[in-house]
């Protein structure tokens, strides 16, 4: 009998849908994601506000900038570095939180075994979509920081962060791509189940 019952178990917790599933599983990761964006995205919020204005004030010499930000690498000593790193952060953990809104609602239907909600297809055209977005303003800031310290900073020994390196990532982009033919593949079988409910 425990034999059967760890079995039972142990099938239950490989289904792909369903309660007690993998799926749910996830479902309680993204609730715990979500949590963590949550605040990723409040402190990238308040570092924009604050940070913006800092590193335009270290950058009239007013502070020096090891009294903000101490030894090391100093996201505020120059703003040709700081205004476009700061505002990436804020779009993306903006973006990353949207789509795990998102993922929760898609997550929630396969919980739910219901995989082909009418509403997942366009979760995940959204998902797509904000991935693009985030890669586009990465793109975006990378171009910036890097003019800008060209034309203003040149010699001022900038160290750039590790989050605006490479201004094309292959792998980001084939997640894009990714997603896209999912959303296209979920959009097709919910037609193909309306099709069917109502030939039936």
């Amino acid at each position: 009998m425990k034999i059967l019952h760890s079995e039972t178990v142990s099938s239950a917790l490989v289904q792909p849908l369903g309660r007690r599933s993998v799926s749910s599983t996830l479902a309680v990761l993204l609730k715990i994601a979500k949590v963590l964006i949550s605040i990723a995205f409040a402190f990238a919020a308040v570092m924009a506000v604050f940070g913006i204005p800092l590193s335009i004030v270290v950058a009239t010499h007013t502070v020096n900038p090891h009294v903000l930000n101490g030894p090391g690498y100093n996201r505020l000593a120059h703003w040709t570095v700081a205004i476009p790193e700061l505002l990436y952060a804020v779009i993306a953990t903006r973006a990353a939180l949207a789509i795990v809104r998102r993922l929760e609602k898609v997550f929630a239907s396969f919980v739910a075994n219901d995989p082909f909600a009418r509403d997942n297809a366009a979760h995940l055209r959204a998902i797509w979509v904000l991935l693009l977005v985030i890669e586009i303003s990465r793109i975006v800031g990378y171009v910036a920081m890097h003019t800008l310290t060209q034309l203003y900073a040149a010699a001022a020994g900038v160290v750039f962060p590790p989050s605006l390196q490479n201004p094309i990532d292959l792998v980001r982009l084939f997640v894009i791509f990714v997603v896209l033919i999912l959303a296209e593949v979920f959009r097709q079988g919910t037609l193909l189940r309306e099709e069917t409910q109502l030939t039936v």
